[in-house]
């Protein structure tokens, strides 16, 4: 089990995922409340669980895209692996293809590049540390 704090439009969720997450359907508990949902892919997940328990008007338009779950400046893992190298540092500014982190996945090097320019806020990962599918890795804040 799996327990997530999850904000949309400024309101904060405690989710707790009750089922393995890579099923069609899963049971999730959103703020006491229990739900089955469906599930299309394993970051859109957390989604998915919030659009069951969140009422319509403040509901964000639907997209396959991570960022809607985690926002858009949050650069998520898009494969399991480990992570080998952070690439790199808080305040560091990047362009879009720079490198910012190496994760290892079945023995090969996998080179997780910037979509967007701007400069590296949070790192949520450290170097040796599992992540799974769709885990944050890292904020690329606006370019000030």
């Amino acid at each position: 089990m799996k327990r997530y704090k999850i904000t949309l439009d400024e309101r904060t969720f405690d989710v707790q995922v009750l089922d393995d997450p890579r099923r069609n359907q899963v049971r999730v508990e959103v703020d006491g409340k229990s739900l089955v949902v469906g599930v299309e892919s394993v970051p859109l997940a957390a989604e998915a669980i919030v659009r069951a328990a969140v009422p319509d008007a403040i509901r964000p338009p639907r997209s396959s895209d991570t960022s809607e779950v985690f926002g858009s400046n949050v650069v998520v893992a898009p494969l399991p692996g480990m992570i080998k190298s952070i690439v790199v540092r808080p305040g560091q500014q990047v362009a879009p293809n720079d490198e910012l982190v190496i994760i290892e996945a079945m023995k090969m090097d996998n080179i997780i590049r910037a979509t967007r320019a701007g400069a590296i806020g949070t790192i949520h990962v450290t170097e040796g540390r599992q992540v799974a599918y769709g885990e944050p890795l890292l904020e690329i804040n606006n370019e000030q």
